[in-house]
């Protein structure tokens, strides 16, 4: 039985867990349970559910494909630790190079500790970010470099080609051996690729692992949607959900904060930053208890500009986004937008209240970037929509032209008074309808929530 002392020390030399709280730590060791394996016994089969990481407190193991073995691992190192995030199926299988004595951490027990912590969650899909990034670097430039050669050998082999073309017959072996080695170099560049693939959809993992549950928004919010769709892999749209009891003037009332983000680009960059958006969001409303949108998308702003230098550098990297608070005993909704409106629909009638014409974070040329807080009075039966331009700008594939926010507008009033649920299968049919095969351009996040009237 190993000293509870010494599990600490351990896990301190583990980077997943290098930037977490003391607490955490604690928490972590007394978490780890020891498994025993004799040599040649194997751990973990290719196709296993991936439930839990290892840290090897004694012996060695190796990794394999079948009998292909492809790398080992030693004393105080790790292996597993995606499988705490992600549940699908070991790529791999591992075997005992020799008796070994392993430290086991379940991916039960990570998420118990990491949902008592935010900074332990945020520190640790930190390092795994970076790890993702660094191994994305590492392939990319590995791509690039076969790239190089492969044109460079392209041109030689050109060139000897015809010299063999001018000699006939005589250079017939060489160029069956130069056409083996392009076809070689081919399958090396598609691996590459296949691996880049690989490690995006890790990323989309870590991206999804972080969205807020639909169930509990569904709790909070029964008659609600959210339609979400992706352009590529990963996204740079995302939603931010929180509902939490508060005291307000002496009263218990149960808060909802509800977001829909678009950051720059899409794809990998566009994920980065929703990344730093929703921990910035967490922080600012869950950790620091700011409830007035106006004064959260202030902070966010000052939060993005810090978290990429932009005072000293040239990034203009940033998001535009919507943000309400929901009071639902009070019956009350703020909005403050950041080039983002909020639609609503009472007695029939649409209204749009319009968003700041400024982003959160990028170029700022004002003193102190202000946004401004909106008030509904919620009394009566009410829905109310948060939308990025991917809805809006998506193209048409019958003429090409985008769908813009009158027809969003006019979808609103054509459906409000239908489930939500019905709604979100009417934008999502629409949607497909008017693009008619044309590709999709942008990320698309829609949000509607129906507030039913209390009579």
């Amino acid at each position: 039985m190993i000293a509870i002392g010494e599990l600490i020390e351990i896990l301190r030399t583990v980077d997943l867990f290098s930037e977490i709280p003391h607490d955490s730590i604690l928490e972590l060791a007394s978490a780890l349970k020891e498994d025993h394996f004799r040599k040649d016994e194997v751990i973990l089969h290719k196709g296993d559910p991936g439930t839990c990481m290892y840290i090897i407190y004694h012996g060695r193991v190796y990794v394999h494909f079948d009998d292909q073995k492809v790398a080992e691992i030693g004393a105080r190192q790790t292996f597993g630790e995606f499988s705490l995030l992600n549940s699908e199926p070991r790529n791999a299988s591992i075997t005992a190079l020799e008796d070994s004595h392993l430290l086991r951490l379940d991916q039960e027990d990570f998420y118990a500790i990491m949902g008592n912590s935010t900074e332990f969650m945020r520190g640790v899909v930190r390092i795994l970010i970076l790890r993702l990034a660094e191994q994305n670097k590492e392939l990319i430039d590995t791509l690039k470099r076969r790239e190089v050669e492969l044109t460079q050998k392209v041109e030689e082999q050109t060139k000897d080609l015809i010299s063999a073309i001018m000699e006939i017959k005589s250079q017939n072996d060489s160029l069956e051996q130069y056409n083996q080695e392009i076809m070689e170099q081919k399958k090396e560049i598609e691996k590459k690729n296949h691996d880049i693939t690989e490690s995006i959809r890790y990323a989309r993992t870590i991206q999804q692992s972080i969205l807020p549950s639909r169930e509990l928004i569904s709790w909070a919010l029964p008659d609600s949607f959210i339609l979400f769709r992706p352009r590529d892999v990963v996204s740079g749209d995302f939603y931010w959900f929180t509902s939490k009891s508060i005291l307000l003037e002496g009263k218990e009332e149960t808060l909802v904060v509800i977001a829909a983000a678009d950051c720059t680009g899409h794809g990998v960059p566009g994920a980065f930053m929703s990344m730093i958006g929703n921990s910035l969001l967490n922080d600012i409303v869950n950790a620091r208890g700011v409830h007035d949108p106006d004064e959260i998308l202030n902070l966010l702003h000052r939060g993005v500009r810090y978290s990429l230098n932009q005072e000293m550098t040239e990034s203009r990297d940033g998001m535009d986004i919507a943000l309400c608070s929901l009071y639902l005993e009070r019956r009350e909704l703020y909005y403050a937008g950041a080039m983002n409106s909020l639609y609503f629909v009472q007695n029939g009638e649409l209204q749009e209240l319009k968003a700041d014409r400024r982003s959160i974070g990028g170029t700022q040329k004002e003193g102190q970037r202000i946004f401004t807080k909106h008030t509904i009075d919620v009394n009566q039966d009410t829905c109310f929509y948060m939308t990025t331009d991917g809805y809006l700008d998506q193209f048409s594939g019958l003429d090409h032209k985008k769908f813009m926010s009158k027809r969003f507008k006019d979808l609103i009033i054509d459906n409000h008074k239908n489930p939500m649920s019905e709604q979100k299968e009417v934008f999502e049919a629409t949607m497909k309808d008017w693009m008619n095969g044309c590709d999709q351009i942008d990320d698309i996040l829609v949000i509607g929530v129906h507030i039913p009237s209390l009579k």
